[in-house]
């Protein structure tokens, strides 16, 4: 259990690579409902299951903005 949660819970980051994030995302829905574990799938707090676009795209503004700064 505590191997899922790292790896969901690190793999569903805003930044994460578009098929690793819908791959974790739906292994995060099946521990809840499929195999009933939503004590375990609800203790994952960081699962980001937001839809997201040009996933890399704030991070690299804040890399612009401290390069900016420094």
């Amino acid at each position: 259990a505590r191997e899922a949660m790292h790896l969901i819970e690190l793999r569903t980051t805003p930044q994460g690579h578009p098929a690793y994030r819908r791959i974790c995302q739906r292994m995060h829905r099946l521990i809840a409902e499929q195999a009933g574990h939503r004590a375990l799938a609800a203790a994952m707090s960081f699962a980001d299951h937001s839809a997201v676009e040009l996933e890399r795209l704030e991070a690299e503004r804040a890399a612009e903005r401290r390069r900016a700064r420094g």
